[in-house]
């Protein structure tokens, strides 16, 4: 996304909650909705991306797990996009890359190290979504701006770990075949630490353990939440233009 030229200076969904936090900022905007409108001037006048691009270990684990995950748990109906960015049809300086479509929702899939993926999987099957709202805002303000972009009214929250098996098979992959650079469009040094760690310094669900590895919520947007993101995108673009 480093060079994504389609996000550069751009509010995109991953960040986006930012806009939605209140303080005593500029027309009550909290100090990361502030700090995210400054950062998106420094972009627009440098012409670039103000992010280098680092390849944390957290990262790389999400990026292949989101692959494996939506290989091996979601059905035909799901189309992986995680790498396409769309803009929004009417408002260019706002943009998004949905990890996921169907015909009728957007798609958000996260793959957290054990204690986060425990928190959203544990959020998720409760079907509460205002505890999901107030638990997990990044998640939810990602996945409803993205189906804005999409102009679509439902969405869904995917959380996957692997299982032991599962785990095992991807590192054999990683090991001995093509699947970072064909599926992932990674290098060997980028994920060589998932098979060579030892298996129990790496997420997974034992299994001898009944807690699913894959949890998925899905639900109707909410008018009112559409309308007061849709106004905070547009505030914070006033404010950029100053």
């Amino acid at each position: 996304m480093i060079a994504n030229v389609n996000r550069i200076g751009r509010f995109t969904s991953s960040q986006i909650w930012k806009l939605m936090t209140d303080g005593r900022g500029e027309n009550g905007l909290g100090a990361p909705a502030i700090t995210y409108i400054e950062e998106k001037r420094a972009e627009r006048c440098l012409g670039r991306s103000i992010d280098l691009g680092a390849h944390s270990p957290a990262l790389v684990w999400g990026k292949v797990m989101e692959v494996v995950g939506f290989e091996q748990e979601m059905g035909l109906d799901y189309s992986l996009c995680s790498t396409e960015t769309i803009t929004h049809p009417k408002y260019n300086f706002w943009s998004g890359s949905p990890d996921a479509i169907t015909v009728n929702k957007a798609v958000e899939m996260k793959c957290f190290y054990p204690k986060a993926y425990y928190e959203l999987s544990r959020d998720l099957m409760l079907e509460d979504l205002q505890k999901i709202k107030a638990n997990h805002k990044e998640i939810y303000w990602q996945v409803l701006s993205n189906a804005i972009l999409l102009g679509l009214n439902k969405a869904e929250i995917i959380a996957f770990t692997p299982t032991e098996k599962q785990l095992i098979e991807v590192r054999e992959k990683l090991l001995n075949t093509d699947f970072a650079m064909e599926k992932l469009g990674m290098k060997d040094w980028q994920v060589r630490w998932i098979y060579e760690k030892e298996l129990y310094e790496l997420p997974y669900i034992p299994g001898n353990i009944q807690w699913p590895n894959c949890v998925k919520f899905e639900f109707d947007v909410p008018t009112e939440d559409v309308i007061a993101l849709t106004k905070r995108v547009l505030l914070a673009e006033k404010m950029l233009s100053v």
